[in-house]
């Protein structure tokens, strides 16, 4: 990965699953800290008069603001990786054979250990692990990776598909 962004070859995609994690935590950390910044509000609308007490409370609010955007942040860069990874994979389904791209879905987006793809698509795990290869190795698919690269910079608008 460069600048947080992931680049065109098995290991950066294979972290999609892994992205999906990171949000679900990210997304609980949030709520934690709405839950945090709710005690906080409260405990400064008590009838206390200890201007550090409000000072102490008006820090944690801030502290605990950024950490929400630092979060929300992390949030946005997994979604678009993610974004980048499916997009990818989907307009490469007509650049590939049928039995490539079933691998590389297995394998990247279900997760799936190649040996379980191979089961599921009745190849051997050496065939699944060349079918991969192929994929990357694949100057059109590297095509789409670019093109779904640019979607993304466009928030998501343009969505086509890819005109041969």
């Amino acid at each position: 990965m460069i600048n947080n962004r992931v680049e065109f070859c098995k290991k950066d995609f294979s972290l999609y699953n892994d992205f999906q994690k990171n949000i679900d935590i990210c997304k609980r950390h949030i709520v934690e800290i709405d839950n945090k910044c709710a005690s906080v509000a409260s405990d400064q609308n008590g009838d206390t008069e200890i201007l550090e007490a409000t000072e102490i409370g008006t820090i944690q609010k801030t502290m605990y603001e950024k950490s929400k955007q630092a979060l929300e942040k992390a949030i946005i860069d997994d979604t678009l990786n993610m974004f980048i990874i499916n997009r990818t994979i989907e307009l490469c389904a007509g650049v590939v054979e049928c039995n490539v791209h079933s691998a590389v879905c297995l394998t990247i987006l279900h997760g799936m250990s190649q040996e379980k793809a191979g089961d599921y698509i009745a190849y051997s795990r050496p065939q699944v692990s060349r079918f991969l290869s192929r994929f990357f190795e694949n100057p059109e698919c590297k095509k789409m990776y670019e093109l779904a690269v640019e979607q993304s910079k466009e928030n998501f608008h343009n969505l086509t598909t890819h005109n041969s």
